[in-house]
């Protein structure tokens, strides 16, 4: 593909992604956010990042994969109790998970 041929398709994706954002803008005024219909985008999107969550985990495609299942598991485990203990917020249990999830790592690597 030519330097020229590069541009059109940048240009013609910035277009088609600017073209639909600006008409969900003009648009989002007028739609009704609970209905049945979003209740059910909702409960679709929460599953998808949920099945994508446990396959990251459990059957990773990426270099989490050397990693141990087990130390995978305890780190999740951690996370799960944080956000509970912390009252259901996010970043605590994030880092609590991350950060154990590097120090098994650490410790194994020693």
């Amino acid at each position: 593909m030519t330097a020229g041929g590069l541009w059109i398709v940048l240009l013609a994706a910035f277009a088609g992604a600017f073209l639909t954002r600006g008409a969900g803008v003009l648009i989002s005024g007028q739609v009704e956010p609970e209905t049945r219909v979003f209740e059910w985008f909702t409960c679709v999107g929460q599953a998808l990042v949920g099945g994508l969550m446990v396959r990251a985990i459990f059957w990773p495609p990426t270099p989490l994969a050397e990693t141990l299942a087990a130390d995978r598991a305890l780190a999740l485990a951690a996370a799960f109790a944080v956000f509970f203990l912390a009252g259901r917020r996010l970043l605590p249990s994030t880092l609590a998970g991350v950060g154990l999830l590097a120090a098994l790592n650490f410790a194994r690597a020693l």
